[in-house]
């Protein structure tokens, strides 16, 4: 039980006065001070112990409810830290999963562009010797993008992959070649005379040559490099041809010269 200051004046004060009285009663007037000091001090010692206890008692209260609170938070960070932990855990073996299967694929990677060099090589090799032994049509322009390409296979710098892109890329050109039409203006060699007329290219078939007054016609013969003089019977369907490529004529159906393909062995 907490006694509060004034209760304990209280019981100073009524401790005193009975000390008095009975001073009084048991000896003389001249003796009272002494018998009352050696009454008090004893009791004020007494008094004075009981409330250094309770106060300290009280600190000592204090301090354990803040140890306990302390306890407590320390508790919920250590909760805390125990689930953080076992996330980074989770990720950390995550990482090193990654981590394998990245060096897997570019140990993967290092050995395709490794194997696909020599492919990438072999269809430049062989796309390049089309272009040399096709029919000369856009003959600057193949031919430009073919050294181009050349330039990109050796040079060094460029990655495998890129290399592929570019050849794959000219590859897919050449080849829709084959499922077009086309008709352009260009000189050619008539025997010796040099000749200005409109070019048709049939996708990669046939060249037709028809001069610009439309009296004179010719086809390219891929054997002999050289452009043939036609019948002029065959005037109206390269006139119809010229004028579908252009495409100032609906389409229809031709009747040309196409020659056959020439075998291994064939006298020309």
């Amino acid at each position: 039980m907490k006694i509060s200051k004034k209760q304990t004046r209280g019981i100073q004060t009524g401790l005193l006065f009975w000390g008095c009285a009975f001073a009084a009663l048991a000896s003389p007037a001249l003796g009272q001070t002494d018998i009352t000091q050696k009454l008090t001090q004893p009791l004020e010692h007494s008094i004075t112990i009981r409330q250094e206890s309770q106060e300290q008692r009280v600190q000592w209260e204090k301090e354990h409810s803040d140890l306990v609170l302390l306890y407590e938070q320390l508790e919920q960070e250590h909760g805390t830290l125990v689930l953080e932990n076992r996330e980074l855990t989770l990720a950390e073996q995550d990482q090193k999963a990654l981590n394998l299967a990245l060096i897997q694929q570019k140990q993967a990677s290092l050995r395709i562009q490794k194997e696909l060099f020599p492919f990438v090589q072999t269809v430049y090799d062989r796309l390049s010797s089309l272009v040399a032994a096709d029919t000369p049509f856009l003959k600057e322009e193949r031919t430009q993008r073919m050294n181009s390409l050349e330039k990109e296979i050796n040079n060094p710098g460029v990655s495998v992959a890129e290399k592929y892109r570019r050849v794959m890329e000219a590859l897919f050109v050449e080849a829709e070649y084959g499922t077009t039409i086309e008709v352009y203006q260009k000189k050619v060699m008539m025997g010796d005379k040099e000749t200005t007329g409109n070019i048709f290219r049939l996708g990669r078939v046939s060249l037709f040559f028809l001069s610009l007054d439309q009296q004179s016609c010719a086809r390219f013969n891929v054997a002999q490099s050289a452009w043939q003089p036609l019948a002029d019977a065959y005037l109206p369907a390269i006139r119809s041809a010229v004028e579908i490529g252009t495409k100032r004529k609906p389409v229809e159906l031709l009747s040309l010269p196409i020659g056959h393909l020439a075998l291994e062995g064939d006298v020309q």
